[in-house]
């Protein structure tokens, strides 16, 4: 169904532009260097690349902080809360939308105003097929990303700065990709697996949702070295998949990780909760999501801080970070922003652990 609503949606809009002549990127269109996509595509491009749109919230988030002055237009609205961390030019662009959970697709309307010069997609949505077929008919260019994975950050981070003309600035964001990778998984790789702490990823406004090891979503726990007690399925891409109260129990996680505050504000209120031994013992953690989430939806490039933030709250004895200054680094790097104690108190607000009785 949300294939057959896209193909008419582009139908119809492709009919307007042809009657009223506005099929705005003739194919003829001057290009002056040529790149490889990551699933091998060679894509022309001008020569000055100024417009760009991403069509899905790990790939725009990159994006924006290797270049925010190309962005022609976001996924999603920004919160006000989140402005004074973000580059300015990101305050007023247009939500086109794009791919992002079930059934989202971008605004093309818009999308065709904004005059974008290079669409990037992320290759695994499933729509993207009539997505392309849309730019292909309109002229314009796209471009396929495999960001996933964050051991492949270094390499998908430089692949992006190539995308958008930007080396220099990608280099920088791969190097501290490669520091963190390699000062967190070797020390993770020596936890033996009788230490390893054991998770529960609670995810939606009862808690009862969640995704299991070896998936994308959940991917941070094992990188940290915990162990995720919920097993999963790894083929289902959105995931969030809902696990009963009586199965949280029989789990009997050492530490809860949650993605909706207001569940973190009930969580030791509950007396099904308290059961559970991470709620007993006050290892519930709220997962940091300012200006982006630290861990997940979208699962973007702050996973890298958020790499170092879990492995120090799974094992505190072990990794000694100064999660404080950790913050300062990566927001001054990766957000342009200069952070306050005040601003990285806000940030950090409740990811220390459980204080609500």
């Amino acid at each position: 169904m949300i294939r057959q609503g896209l193909q008419a949606i582009v139908r119809g809009v492709l009919a307007v532009l042809l009657a009223a002549g506005m099929l705005l990127f003739p194919a003829g269109n001057a290009a002056a260097r040529q790149v490889v996509d990551m699933v091998g595509r060679r894509i022309e491009l001008p020569e000055s690349l100024q417009r760009v749109y991403v069509a899905s919230p790990p790939e725009n988030h990159l994006a924006c902080v290797i270049d925010p002055s190309l962005m022609v237009g976001l996924n999603l609205p920004l919160k006000e809360r989140d402005l004074k961390y973000l580059p300015p030019q990101l305050w007023h662009l247009p939500v086109i939308g794009g791919f992002y959970g079930l059934g989202h697709t971008p605004n093309l309307e818009v999308l065709l105003r904004s005059k974008p010069q290079l669409v990037i997609c992320w290759q695994k949505n499933a729509i993207d097929a009539h997505f392309d077929d849309f730019l292909k008919r309109t002229g314009i260019p796209v471009a396929y990303m495999t960001l996933e994975a964050l051991q492949d950050y270094p390499r998908d981070i430089r692949a992006m700065g190539n995308m958008l003309d930007r080396p220099r600035r990608a280099e920088e964001l791969a190097a501290y990709a490669e520091a963190t990778l390699r000062q967190i998984l070797p020390k993770v790789a020596a936890i033996p697996e009788a230490e390893r702490v054991r998770v529960y990823y609670a995810e939606g406004a009862d808690g009862l949702s969640t995704d299991g090891r070896g998936t994308w979503h959940a991917e941070l726990i094992d990188l940290a070295g915990g162990l995720n007690v919920h097993e999963g399925d790894v083929e289902d891409l959105y995931g969030m998949e809902k696990v009963s109260m009586e199965q949280v129990l029989l789990y009997r996680p050492d530490v809860i990780l949650v993605q909706d505050p207001g569940f973190f504000k009930r969580i030791f209120s509950s007396p099904q909760w308290r059961r559970v031994p991470a709620v007993k013992n006050r290892r519930v953690y709220l997962i940091p999501r300012i200006p982006f989430n630290w861990f997940d939806r979208p699962p973007c490039f702050m996973r890298l801080l958020g790499l170092k933030w879990l492995a120090q709250t799974l094992y505190p004895q072990r990794f000694h970070l100064e999660m404080d200054q950790e913050t300062r680094e990566f927001y001054r790097l990766f957000l342009q922003s200069n952070l306050s104690a005040e601003d990285i108190r806000s940030i950090l607000e409740n990811a220390q652990g459980g204080s609500h009785e």
